[in-house]
């Protein structure tokens, strides 16, 4: 049971961290894609973020809210877990990048804090229609 809840929690804060990086996502899924690669929300959302029409004022303000969230969680972690953290980012270990640091329970409830914010805020940069659009459109990637 232990083992169990100790997987749910590191998928957890692998989601949260992941969604922290979903945001820059948001805005480069509508400005540009960097050469060979695609971006997070393209990967997970299918390029869906696309269709939300985002203006360049509310590209500009996803861009802040995940820059500051960014620097907030490397604010939470250790000199050695922000190197271990880049290290596993840089090779494409992405998924097992957060797993691998170790974090205290403070350290996971501080950025499951960050990233619920960062989500509350994103939100309130969309319009109502945008935050309906979106709901659909996890709700339909969710059902597959």
């Amino acid at each position: 049971m232990f083992r169990n809840l100790k997987r749910n929690l590191a998928i957890a804060i692998l989601s949260v961290a992941v969604g922290g990086v979903a945001i820059p996502a948001i805005v480069s899924a509508q400005s540009s894609t960097v050469q060979g690669t695609t971006t997070v929300a393209q990967k997970h959302e299918g390029g869906a973020f696309k269709q939300l029409n985002l203006t360049d004022a509310q590209k500009q303000q996803l861009k802040t809210i995940h820059e500051n969230a960014k620097q907030q969680v490397e604010g939470v972690l250790t000199d050695d877990q922000r190197a271990k953290l880049a290290d596993a980012i840089q090779s494409g270990n992405k998924k097992g990048a957060m797993r691998s640091l170790n974090l205290t329970a403070d350290q996971k409830q501080k950025i499951r804090d960050i990233n619920k914010s960062v989500k509350e805020q994103s939100l309130a940069v969309l319009t109502p229609e945008q935050r309906n659009q979106l709901q659909q459109m996890r709700a339909a990637h969710s059902d597959k």
